[in-house]
């Protein structure tokens, strides 16, 4: 049981809302999560957790050694009066006890914070009565070959992955990942060598799917180069001397590829070597834009492609069994 903080100029507290800046996240190695459905999924997913901060109410005193049961029913006493739904304000709070009591059996500090002292490092509006400082892990594309490899041999199914490349917005990145993980692909990899993969936007967009999908951040050329070494169809959303996305193989190991909404790829995505060309390597999709719009959002146009790769590879199980 820790002592309670309610100073916003606390040294802990301070080092914690400094994690909020990108560049102390990449040299400290350690990003936040807020709230308990992310911080739960990280922590299943073997995230190493340094410390959770929790907001114990407005009216714990400083130092004060909080009891976690006292302290939670008092809070979700005052939240429940506003709120329509009783039972979710009920698994919501008994999520977060779950969550803290866990994770301080395990030996990571749970340190209870006054309000106030909350307010400082948590992210905008969210009222989600729980911050987890993490230690960033990420995979390379030499450990995503050991990935693929024994994801293939559990499922059967050739490896279908997601490349993006361009997509600056953390909260799109993140709304991918949601869509690769409900779709059942097997990695996602960001073509863009210094996009900060742990920003709040992305993690919360994701609804936590950033911890169960691997994900990858590589230099474009080295993506690429990774998928000829291990013949990977790359699906690109290229326009020019296009077929429509349903014409796809997606049967066969497969990478979509997607860039942003304003610029697409570049046109590294649009270079075909003669072994490419030999193995049927590149392949051009197109969404139909029957409307006044000419492009979706990336992250639209991205659930559409794997749905898709999805259904097909559906029909075929369906026709096994």
């Amino acid at each position: 049981m820790f002592a309670a903080i309610v100073s916003q100029q606390n040294p802990r507290v301070k080092n914690a809302a400094r994690l909020r800046e990108s560049r102390v996240r990449r040299r400290e190695g350690l990003f936040l999560i807020d709230g308990v459905r992310e911080a739960a999924r990280a922590w299943e997913r073997g995230f190493e957790f340094v410390e959770v901060f929790w907001n114990a109410g407005k009216n714990v005193a400083a130092d004060e050694r909080v009891d976690v049961d006292a302290a939670l029913s008092a809070v979700r006493a005052r939240a429940g009066k506003g709120e329509r739904d009783a039972d979710a304000v009920e698994k919501r709070f008994e999520d977060l006890r779950t969550l803290l009591k866990t994770v301080d059996a395990a030996g990571v500090p749970t340190i209870p914070l006054s309000t106030g002292a909350f307010e400082k490092i948590g992210f905008g509006e969210r009222d989600e009565a729980v911050v987890a400082v993490v230690r960033a892990k990420t995979t390379t594309l030499d450990a995503l070959d050991s990935i693929l490899s024994a994801k293939s041999e559990k499922s059967g199914e050739a490896p279908l992955v997601a490349v993006i490349e361009g997509v600056e917005k953390p909260g799109n990145v993140g709304a991918i990942l949601r869509s690769a993980d409900g779709a059942g692909l097997d990695a996602l990899i960001v073509a863009a060598p210094d996009f900060d993969l742990f920003n709040p936007n992305a993690i919360r967009s994701s609804l936590g799917a950033i911890f169960s999908v691997p994900t990858v951040v590589a230099p474009a050329s080295d993506v690429l180069a990774w998928l000829r070494r291990r013949k990977i169809q790359r699906a690109t959303a290229l326009c020019d001397d296009s077929i429509p996305y349903p014409q796809l193989d997606y049967r066969r190991p497969t990478a979509i590829v997607l860039g942003s909404e304003a610029d697409g790829l570049t046109e590294i995505w649009a270079t075909e070597t003669p072994e490419d060309a030999a193995d049927g390597l590149l392949k051009k999709a197109r969404l139909p834009m029957l409307g006044i719009a000419d492009s979706l959002n990336v992250s639209n146009a991205a659930a559409v492609f794997f749905y898709e790769a999805r259904r097909v590879r559906s029909l075929d199980a369906d026709a096994e069994n």
